[in-house]
């Protein structure tokens, strides 16, 4: 069922999301599941807004899954991240997680369906996140139907005690995306998404400000269906909007931004052409381009308060066999402000398999 929805926010990722529902048939089952997800994703980019680098490894997730129920699934497991070059893990972690489903609903207590299942838009949320964030905790309610996608989430990302010296921190949000009109050949759907990032907490030593950094996007999103070379034509265009909602803001309080977006799937290749316009836009959980305060490691944060960039993606997906999928993607963009072509590659394979224990 994963593959067969049609909504998308502005990157087709969905053979990168790792969202399941739930078998009722398997109630009173235990199942072992492999997850594997390899990587090669390598930026070249050497302005002052974003570092260039190369990400390259295997992530490996083997969980135990049992049905207490029909609708109820408990998994628990171990995540593993290997860089190559390195002979060391960069993370070990412990996963596990109760979910409950009724009909297209569903809802995550413990490891969350996180990072390219919240299906937002790569300003407010990096794709490399698949990669570095991988895990995300915490709870989530989710809502997935041919005509509505809806995903809320609280990912508890830093916790506090009595007497901490840093702040807690979590990483909160919606994406929803209803469509409006849904033929054969033509669809019409709004998207409307938010993200939370806040630092706070009562009972720390850390007395500095309560911050809560608030990124929204709102579109429209319309789809047109042939029969002829191109499959599918996508226009989605956004109005995308940053605020802070405290005294402390070092570079902006607020901030906007225009991002158009044209893409043509076909049989062979999938294009996409994407516009970016902002004015003292920030995200801290977007991708480093679209930034008005640069990231970089040699530069720090150079501020570019106008960005301007045309952005170019060609991408394709292949069903390996039935549980192995390669994405392969190459996009150039070029920076309309600083008059420079700068590109990034990327080459991922995921693999899910599930066994039954007798």
């Amino acid at each position: 069922m994963l593959w067969s929805f049609g909504i998308k926010a502005q990157l087709n990722n969905t053979s990168l999301e790792t969202f399941q529902f739930i078998d009722s048939t398997k109630s009173k089952q235990f199942t072992v599941q492999f997850e594997s997800f390899s990587f090669l994703k390598n930026n070249e980019y050497f302005l002052k807004v974003a570092d260039g680098y190369t990400l390259f490894g295997n992530q490996f997730s083997p969980k135990l899954i049992y049905q207490p129920a029909p609708h109820v699934r408990i998994e628990a497991g171990v995540y593993a991240w290997k860089d190559f070059g390195n002979n060391a893990f960069t993370a070990i972690q412990p996963i596990f997680s109760v979910k409950i489903q009724k009909d297209s609903s569903q809802f995550i207590f413990g490891n969350l369906e996180g990072h390219l299942n919240h299906r937002l838009i790569e300003p407010m949320l990096n794709f490399e996140r698949v990669i570095l964030n991988r895990q995300e905790n915490g709870i989530q309610y989710t809502r997935r139907k041919s005509s509505t996608f809806f995903d809320s989430w609280i990912d508890w990302q830093r916790m506090i005690y009595k007497g901490s010296d840093f702040k807690e921190e979590f990483f909160a949000g919606f994406s929803w995306n209803k469509k409006l009109i849904n033929r054969p050949k033509f669809s019409l759907a709004i998207p409307w998404q938010m993200t939370f990032q806040h630092r706070g907490g009562q009972t720390t030593k850390d007395t500095g400000q309560v911050i809560t950094n608030i990124n929204t996007a709102i579109g429209i999103e319309a789809q047109w269906f042939t029969n002829g070379l191109i499959k599918k034509v996508i226009l989605q265009n956004y109005w995308v909007g940053y605020r802070q909602n405290a005294n402390f803001h070092p570079y902006f309080p607020n901030g906007s931004a225009i991002y158009l977006n044209l893409a043509a799937e076909s049989k062979w290749l999938n294009l996409m052409i994407s516009y970016w316009k902002s004015s003292g836009y920030l995200s801290e959980t977007g991708g480093d381009l679209y930034q008005s305060v640069g990231r970089t490691f040699r530069n720090g944060n150079v501020v570019e308060k106008e960005r301007n960039l045309l952005i170019f993606r060609l991408m394709k997906d292949w069903r390996i066999i039935e549980n192995l999928f390669l994405t392969v993607r190459f996009e150039p963009y070029f920076d309309l402000n600083n008059h420079e072509f700068e590109h990034s590659e990327g080459v991922f394979l995921t693999y899910r398999q599930n066994f039954r224990l007798r």
